[in-house]
């Protein structure tokens, strides 16, 4: 008999092939020439809209959560194959500066509001205007505290320099701009 703590943890990543079977041939090919190098970010077309306008032309750092799902070839691995992110939800109760943010607990109950079947909070994102697109060490140990899980991302942008810098995981590691994929314009997952 298996006691519950001897149970092995449910895998929190979907398996891929779910999410191949909902996009078109043409994309899974695409996705599938990323694969395998590590993990690979699809940044939906109305995530990165709404994480844009929560911090276009604001001085003081803005910022909020990512909503969306971990993929990976073997669920029952520890690897992160594909991380969707869905949806991003702007902080409507924080304090900020042009160097600070502090997101008060508001921003979770809207995010769990916006999460769809099977979805999680699979990150944050905020603003470093005028500052570039970088992590702190601020950054680096909200992060470590709040998004430690192989697939949590975080994801910096300058809406004043046009950039833009990712982050995976608790230990903050960079992530490549060639491992961000967005859908074609006008199409969405």
């Amino acid at each position: 008999m298996i006691r519950w703590q001897d149970a092995p943890p449910a895998p929190l990543a979907k398996p891929l092939a779910e999410l191949y079977a909902l996009l078109p041939a043409i994309d899974v090919i695409a996705l599938d020439a990323r694969l395998g190098d590590g993990t690979v970010l699809l940044l939906s077309n109305a995530a990165h809209a709404s994480a844009a306008r929560h911090v276009a032309g604001r001085r003081n750092e803005q910022g909020g959560l990512l909503v969306g799902t971990p993929y990976a070839l073997d669920p029952a691995a520890s690897d992160i194959d594909l991380v969707l992110v869905r949806a991003a939800v702007g902080a409507e109760d924080f304090s900020s500066s042009g160097v600070s943010l502090r997101m008060e607990t508001g921003v979770w109950d809207r995010a769990r509001a916006a999460l769809a079947p099977g979805e999680l909070v699979v990150g944050w994102f905020h603003s470093h205007p005028g500052l570039g697109a970088f992590f702190s060490e601020t950054d680096r140990r909200t992060q470590a505290a709040f998004f430690h899980h192989p697939f949590s991302v975080g994801w910096v942008i300058d809406p004043f320099g046009d950039e833009e810098a990712w982050f995976l995981g608790g230990a903050a590691e960079p992530l490549e701009t060639a491992r961000v994929l967005r859908p074609a314009a006008g199409a969405d997952q």
